[in-house]
């Protein structure tokens, strides 16, 4: 009876300790209308403060905006709008990575994503209690052409 009771608490004991803790599986992006896409980081809960690049965050979008007029200005042929977003990760020493575009136009997406490779400048990376961290940055970007 001893023996059993003992293989019964080692078996609930392991059982407890070796347990695996599952994340819960994140769902595929959706497309979505880009005037309700916000310049958002996704980051850690309660940040000490944001990823942000040089002065503001517009600061970058206006120099993607800068980089990407005249390649997009020869695609513009018919068109008279072009959607994408952008997302990329800061890292800890305030450089990018991972540079993903979604969006209808493949040549605008790679404009896109060329654009903000050329962008010079460093983003000031986000803190989580006093530690730089990365974060995950998506910027929508439409372009008019009228």
């Amino acid at each position: 009876m001893n023996k059993q009771i003992s293989i019964f608490l080692f078996l609930l004991c392991s059982a407890i300790f070796l347990a695996q803790d599952v994340r819960p599986v994140s769902s595929p992006v959706k497309e979505v209308d880009l005037k309700d896409i916000e310049i958002i980081t996704v980051c850690h809960d309660y940040p000490d403060h944001d990823a942000l690049f040089l002065n503001d965050k517009e600061d970058f979008v206006e120099k993607l905006k800068s980089q990407i007029s005249s390649d997009a200005l020869i695609m513009a042929k018919g068109k008279e709008s072009f959607k994408s977003i952008l997302n990329f990760v800061v890292e800890r020493d305030g450089t990018i990575s991972e540079i993903q575009v979604s969006g209808t136009n493949q040549k605008f997406n790679n404009a896109v994503k060329v654009a903000a490779k050329r962008i010079k400048g460093k983003w000031v990376p986000e803190k989580k209690n006093g530690n730089l961290v990365r974060s995950k940055m998506q910027i929508p970007v439409l372009m008019n052409f009228h």
